[in-house]
Parts: C-alpha cells; sequence; structure tokens
C-alpha cells in the first residue's frame, strides 16, 4: 500500500519556492507515494512547475477561515487516510488542515495552541532560517536515516555545439535540445521583440498567451532571423515542465520559473526590476543571471556576480552566449 502524505504549503511564492528541495527529496525517498498539496488559491502556478506532477488542492479565499478549512476537508472526497501531514504554513489554519483531514502523523511547529494539533512536533526555528532547511529537517524527522548534504547548483555549460534539427516537430523529441524557451508574464512585447530581432539564428519557443497575436503577427516580421514556435502550434507545448527538460536555456520575466529551471539543470536568464529580491535559500542557488529593466529599457546586467551598467539589448544577447558559450 503507498504512503501517503498531506503538505500544508507556505502563504507566499517566495516560501512556496523553498520547499522544491524538500518535495525533490519527498519523491526521491518515497518514489510511488501519493503528494497531495494545499495551497491557498492564486499561488498554486509555482507548484506547477515541479519536474514531477503532485496533487494540487487550491484552498478557495472563502474558505480560508478557521471555520472554512473544516469544510473544505470535508469536500476534499479524494484526500483519505493519509500517513504523514507537514505544515508549513505555521499558522493555526495550516495545523488544523492536518487535523481535520485525519492524517495519523502530523508534523509542525511546537509554538502556541496549534502545537496541540501535531503529534510529531518540531522546535522553533530562529528568525530567518531558511525554509528549504526547516523543512528538509521536517523530512527527516520521520526517516530511518537522516538525508545526506546535498545542494542544487546552476548548471555549468560545456563547449561544444550542434546543427539544428530542422523539423520542428521532432525538437520535442530529441535528446539535445535544439531550442530555448522564452517565457512572457508582464513584460512589454515590444521589450521581447527588440531582444529577438538581435538574434541572427536559432528556434525559440515562445509561451505568452497574453500575446498570442502580436506573435503571430510577428512572425512575418522582414528582420526576424529566428524560427519561432509559438504555444499551442506544436503537439508537445502544452505542459510547461516537460517543455523546461527540453530547452537549451530559458530566459524569461518570471522569477519562480527561472529558479524551478535549477531543478531541471538548465539555465534561466531573467528580465526583472531594479527591485528584484533574492530568496532565501540552503539547498539551491539563487538566479546569477539577471537582466535589469526600466520600462522597456534593459538597463544593467548581473555578470560574474558584478552589476554592470548597459546600453542597449546586444550587450544581453552577449551574456547569454558567454554563460552559454554560443
Amino acid at each position: 500500500m503507498k504512503t501517503k502524505f498531506l503538505v500544508q504549503c507556505p502563504r507566499s511564492r517566495d516560501d512556496i519556492m523553498c520547499l522544491f528541495p524538500f518535495f525533490l527529496k519527498l519523491n526521491e525517498f518515497y518514489p510511488e507515494a501519493e503528494i497531495n498539496v494545499v495551497v491557498d488559491k492564486g499561488l498554486e502556478e509555482v507548484l506547477e512547475l515541479l519536474p514531477f506532477k503532485i496533487r494540487i488542492y487550491p484552498l478557495p479565499e472563502s474558505l480560508n477561515t478557521i471555520a472554512g478549512i473544516h469544510k473544505f476537508a470535508v469536500n476534499v472526497k479524494d484526500v483519505f487516510n493519509i500517513d504523514f501531514f507537514f505544515d508549513f504554513s505555521f499558522d493555526l489554519k495550516g495545523a488544523l488542515t492536518g487535523f481535520c483531514f485525519r492524517a495519523k502523523t502530523r508534523v509542525g511547529e511546537e509554538l502556541g495552541a496549534k502545537k496541540f494539533l501535531f503529534n510529531k512536533k518540531m522546535g522553533v526555528a530562529p528568525n530567518r532560517t531558511p525554509l528549504d532547511l526547516i523543512a528538509i529537517n521536517y523530512l527527516n524527522s520521520i526517516l530511518d536515516v537522516e538525508i545526506d548534504d546535498f545542494f542544487y547548483r546552476l548548471p555549468e555549460i560545456e563547449d561544444g555545439e550542434e546543427e539544428q534539427e530542422s523539423n520542428v516537430h521532432q525538437l520535442f523529441e530529441d535528446t539535445r535540445p535544439h531550442f530555448f524557451l522564452l517565457k512572457n508574464s508582464t513584460k512589454n512585447f515590444e521589450l521581447w521583440k527588440e531582444f529577438l530581432l538581435l538574434m541572427d539564428r536559432g528556434i525559440v519557443v515562445i509561451w505568452d498567451m497574453k500575446n498570442l497575436a502580436q506573435w503571430q503577427e510577428f512572425k512575418g516580421h522582414p528582420e526576424l532571423k529566428v524560427e519561432l514556435i509559438i504555444q499551442g502550434e506544436v503537439e508537445g507545448l502544452s505542459f510547461l515542465p516537460d517543455l523546461i527538460k527540453k530547452s537549451e536555456y530559458i530566459v524569461t520575466d518570471d522569477k519562480y520559473l527561472a529558479h524551478a529551471c535549477i531543478f531541471y539543470e538548465k539555465r534561466a536568464f531573467l528580465f526583472c526590476n531594479d527591485d528584484y529580491t533574492q530568496i532565501n535559500s540552503n539547498y539551491f542557488s539563487n538566479i546569477e543571471d539577471l537582466i535589469i529593466t526600466e520600462q522597456d529599457d534593459v538597463v544593467e546586467i548581473y555578470k560574474n556576480g558584478k552589476r554592470k551598467e548597459i546600453r542597449v539589448m546586444d550587450e544581453v544577447q552577449d551574456l547569454i552566449h558567454d554563460v552559454m558559450k554560443l
């Protein structure tokens, strides 16, 4: 009989990203397990970036109350006979989740009234302790042997270049990637247009639902030298994690996608604003390749840990070429 887990997620995207090492190690030690996750509605998109599938249950805002948690648990019929519950919300509502789902072993912080809802109580971590370190300690509490030390690093890029595959329908079956992924969340289409018009060759997969019409029109631009494959055009572009695995590298303005790429051993180049903040992590690297923008202009890049002012998009291309050894 497979082991069943229930995890109450944290209530911020940064903290959910910090759970990735926990989920990867949980999957490693319990490969046949059923992993159920309760997460505040609107934050589930971060969990969808995991390299494997889990069962995600978004908690609607209307039920995100002490009384609502019980109603939510009663209505989720396919989560039952839970062996282990982990609370990473660190609040009373989260602690109540494991109790309402009648989890056999409930692991959580020994603090305040919520401690009475756990039967495996964990010490309170010092302030600013990385959440991924706390989560691995929680996981160790149920294992017979503690997890060996580990760290997910940014991949090192080796020299070498292969010819591009001409049949785009075969791109997603190749062992070696021949394209890169561009995923847009909030940046202006004109920024990406300027970026791609500087490229002299290659294939790029576009993941940008809100600008589909503009991307379709851009494909016919007389100065465009790269081949565009737009989300929805080719079979195999429906599941973002699969696409990450098959990409050579990723260009995006999505902080959480960029960090998730580390767990796929892929390099990501993150377009972000000057107020970008790093994730407080113990078991994985932060993004090193940053392109700082102001409105639709690139103004700085981070290269080799150093900040450098730039004036033109060409220097972004130089950064990618240097890092990827293109």
